[in-house]
């Protein structure tokens, strides 16, 4: 890993810009090319290590599932609601702040409610009123609550292993939102079980981190654990770190130098430039050499008989198989 400080003062040398003696002060007391240098190589390796699966990036997360709570256990409990009032209140239960934002619905009612607050312990507020007939105790309905929806961790960017294997051991398949959302809608209700997929989208009420969402509604409690590529930390600092290996360092610089002397106005051009950038050595990564022999034309080389008969009906020019043969000897010995 590399200092912040130095690999700034790396950069600055090689754009013979002047040497920064720290960065650990207010942004306005930053020179105007100080502030521009710290801002590119924060975008630069927050959206480089956007795509690439960078190790020491890599970490794991863990996930409590809550069990779902139905009113027939441990005794009875009825609810009383108001066509067209959004308060709901639940007889005989205890209920807090850890309910907001699960999913609730009374049994064989059409409509899946969200918890948005909890004004007593009998109480729940929804995000939409009352929408079905009201009802009251003595009708005996019976609910369910459940929650379908957990927050990932601040610094998750998207899961380090294949999705298949995402949240294992349930193995829990991806779905994009919009198949999420198709498959949710053909169960209708709160279906119960176990999770079988999942999909990222929308964060919580604060927007502070993202969410991941499960189908089935959780039925029973689970300690979930997965391996997740992180974003890469903001440089403040001095000695804040760059996590980007030493092998990788020299890349990384000539992507930043190539920007900063750039110097877009049109911050969508950046953002492009960048990707492509970024996306080209990515791919140059991944194939670092040559994987694959030369061919060998020798007597029974399937190749060396397809280009023969190329030849000899004229789709390829030469001067015949024999010379070909005789100047492609190296190949056999």
């Amino acid at each position: 890993m590399t200092n912040a400080l130095s690999f700034l003062n790396e950069l600055a040398d090689r754009l013979k810009w002047p040497q920064i003696e720290t960065i650990d002060k207010p942004d306005n007391e930053l020179s105007a090319h100080e502030r521009k240098l710290l801002r590119l190589v924060n975008r630069v390796l927050q959206t480089w290590c956007g795509l690439s699966n960078w190790p020491l990036l890599r970490t794991d997360g863990t996930i409590v599932l809550l069990a779902a709570v139905k009113s027939d256990a441990p005794l009875l409990q009825y609810v009383t609601a108001t066509q067209n009032s959004d308060v709901v209140t639940l007889d005989a239960m205890t209920l807090d702040d850890t309910y907001k934002q699960r999913a609730f619905q009374v049994n064989g009612d059409d409509y899946v409610y969200r918890i948005v607050d909890v004004p007593s312990p009998t109480q729940i507020q929804i995000n939409r009123a009352w929408i079905s007939a009201s009802i009251t105790t003595a009708d005996e309905m019976g609910f369910t609550i459940a929650q379908d929806r957990y927050a990932l961790p601040d610094d998750f960017d998207r899961p380090a292993d294949t999705f298949e294997s995402f949240l294992s051991p349930y193995h829990i398949e991806p779905r994009s939102p919009d198949e999420f959302r198709d498959r949710r809608m053909r169960d209708r209700g709160i279906v119960l079980g176990e999770p079988a997929v999942y999909t990222v989208y929308t964060t919580n009420p604060g927007e502070t981190v993202q969410l991941v969402h499960f189908h089935p509604y959780i039925e029973n409690a689970r300690l979930l654990q997965f391996p997740y590529q992180r974003t890469h930390p903001s440089i403040n600092s001095d000695n804040d770190k760059i996590f980007v290996a030493e092998r990788f360092i020299g890349a990384l610089i000539d992507v930043i130098l190539e920007l900063a002397i750039r110097d877009y106005e049109d911050d969508s051009k950046t953002q492009q430039i960048l990707a492509d950038m970024l996306r080209q050595y990515d791919q140059q990564a991944s194939n670092p050499g040559v994987v694959r022999a030369l061919p060998r034309f020798g007597v029974a080389c399937q190749t060396r008989a397809d280009i023969r008969r190329g030849i000899a009906m004229g789709s390829i020019k030469g001067s015949g198989g024999d010379s070909w043969d005789l100047l492609n000897w190296r190949y056999d010995n």
